[in-house]
């Protein structure tokens, strides 16, 4: 995972937060076992985004390791494929 590919993400994220895209999904499940809004938990992915940019622009000598990249990523693509996994689930459902 590099910052490029983290800021398209970041970039999705924000473009379906601006359609509304993640209202009416159903939660998600985060840290031990706690169901979070799938609208809330990509703020929060875009916050530590935002997080992991202003780090690395102050502390260019340390910058952000590549789990803490690895772990936003993951959770960023999971929440980009909540809304084609519900549409998809949905599509079974009525077949």
């Amino acid at each position: 995972m590099d910052f490029p590919e983290l800021e398209a993400l970041a970039a999705d994220l924000h473009a379906r937060l601006q359609r509304e895209g993640f209202r009416g999904l159903s939660s998600v499940t985060v840290y031990d076992g706690q169901i979070m809004e799938a609208n809330l938990m990509a703020r929060i992915v875009l916050a530590d985004i935002e997080h992991i940019r202003e780090w690395d622009r102050m502390h260019p000598t340390h910058p952000t390791g590549t789990r803490r990249l690895r772990a936003v990523d993951e959770e960023a693509q999971r929440l980009l494929r909540l809304d084609a996994d519900e549409r998809d689930a949905a599509a079974d459902h009525s077949r």
